[in-house]
């Protein structure tokens, strides 16, 4: 893409980029303020790194770190893996099955993670239906629940962000590779995957910058300890102590930052999609 393609398309995008600059960077510049002042917003005296410190080496704070990175991996892998099998076997089917796989999508993260205590709870209805819960995943402290739950709203996002990119070019290359003997992996491989590969893996790093600071879900679903990144923070700011304040904007700004990080590997893959 040439650099006079480009301008115009950075001009149109400029509205979006400062209302994000001024919502998001003021409200980073707030938290990074707070976490080395933890008094007042306006105060003079020098900044102090105490709450960083007490982050650094507070060992619930790095199991908090482990455990939400470690959901949000799986779960965006499993996503992921899971989205691509199901595009593949919605792409021939009907409209009314692409509607029926996409209706996990308008329910709110918290509506299902709800959904999911009242049925899969010890003690929930498919307790008193079954007698009996094959897998306890409610409060489990490896984080399948909420795991689950995020797969369940993830997955139609993912899959039809695949399906857009399975064009009818695709299909009719994949049927051109066929004929030539191809098999069904080689064709996934060669045809299919360097066609879909970047509009999953860019919804796969947006769906991983959602979970690390989500709240909802880890909230309802998860476990007592270890807690997500956003728990620990919120448990920070119960106290009424301004250190607590300080601790839970140093935490939510390691999440920011974790994100940034996505946010910025997806601009890479943006720009690469479009030379």
């Amino acid at each position: 893409m040439t650099g006079a393609s480009l301008r115009p398309r950075a001009r149109g995008a400029l509205p979006a980029v400062a209302a994000l600059v001024v919502l998001f960077g003021g409200a980073l510049a707030g938290a990074a303020w707070r976490s080395v002042q933890p008094e007042s917003l306006v105060r003079d005296s020098a900044p102090r790194l105490d709450a960083w410190r007490t982050l650094l080496h507070d060992a619930a704070f790095w199991e908090s770190l482990r455990f939400t990175i470690q959901y949000t991996v799986l779960a965006t892998a499993i996503s992921a893996a899971l989205a691509l099998a199901l595009a593949a076997a919605l792409r021939r089917a009907g409209r009314g099955a692409t509607l029926l796989a996409a209706a996990p999508l308008p329910a709110p993260h918290l509506v299902v993670a709800t959904v999911a205590v009242i049925w899969l709870a010890p003690g929930g209805l498919a307790d008193r239906m079954l007698g009996v819960v094959a897998l306890d995943v409610i409060g489990d402290s490896a984080g399948i629940g909420i795991v689950l739950v995020y797969v369940y709203k993830e997955v139609p996002f993912l899959t039809l962000l695949v399906l857009a990119a399975w064009t009818p070019g695709v299909s009719e290359r994949e049927e051109a590779a066929a004929v030539l003997g191809a098999g069904s992996l080689a064709r996934l491989r060669h045809v299919v995957w360097p066609s879909v590969r970047a509009a999953l893996t860019i919804g796969s790093l947006v769906v991983a910058a959602f979970l690390l600071g989500a709240l909802e879900v880890p909230l309802v679903v998860g476990p007592s300890t270890p807690t997500a990144l956003s728990q620990y923070a919120l448990e920070a700011t119960r106290t009424v102590e301004a250190a607590g304040q300080a601790t839970a904007a140093a935490a939510l700004l390691v999440g920011a930052g974790l994100a940034t990080l996505l946010a910025l590997a997806l601009g890479r893959l943006v720009g690469r999609a479009d030379a």
